[in-house]
């Protein structure tokens, strides 16, 4: 099974007012940590939907469509030489190597895909024909609400699966200032 890592970075950033990718929490930047953290996964490679010259990247082909814009572009570029996307979002950096090898455990007993309930992200997607074509008609749809990824992971009978509710706080997305000092706070702790 191949299973190529996706880190969502493709987006504006403007509740945060400033490029999330690039934020610091411990001297490294967000898409270093979440590159890193995908790589320690056993995955067999690492790509970043967006445009980092340091990365393997994946550019939107359609601008400005969110998340669905981003993987999009990925399964596109992707498809025919992986067997499933390992998907994350740029701003979760509390996000744990055990999350992500739990989520890869589900993935073999549920080959449709897996999700954390309650929080969307980290996902995997198997890489196929249904997936390509759901994506293509999405993005053709005029109306925003066929784009969501709830929608996306309802359609396609993705399989959500538990996570211990102690860890709510290592899926917490960083799109505002205050956000971001939160996630700050709780990584300042954990490493004490």
């Amino acid at each position: 099974m191949k299973i190529a890592g996706i880190v969502l970075a493709g987006g504006l950033s403007t509740r945060m007012g400033k490029d999330k990718a690039q934020l610091l929490l411990a001297e490294q930047t967000l898409l270093s940590r979440a590159v890193l953290l995908l790589e320690s996964a056993s995955l067999q490679k690492v790509f970043v939907s967006g445009q980092y010259p340091l990365f393997s990247c994946i550019p939107d082909l359609h601008k400005q469509l969110g998340p669905i814009g981003g993987l999009h572009a990925c399964v596109e570029h992707l498809f025919g030489l992986y067997d499933a996307l390992f998907i994350m979002p740029v701003d979760m950096p509390l996000l744990s190597e055990i999350e992500c090898k739990q989520l890869i455990e589900q993935y073999a007993q549920h080959p449709q895909g897996v999700f954390f309930e309650q929080v969307t992200f980290p996902m995997i997607l198997p890489l196929n024909k249904q997936l390509k074509e759901y994506l293509s008609e999405a993005l053709l749809s005029p109306q925003k609400k066929q784009r969501s990824l709830y929608r996306l992971l309802k359609t396609l009978k993705i399989q959500p699966v538990n996570y211990q509710q102690q860890d709510d706080f290592r899926f917490q997305n960083n799109n505002t200032p205050q956000e971001w000092k939160i996630c700050q706070e709780m990584h300042s702790k954990l490493s004490d």
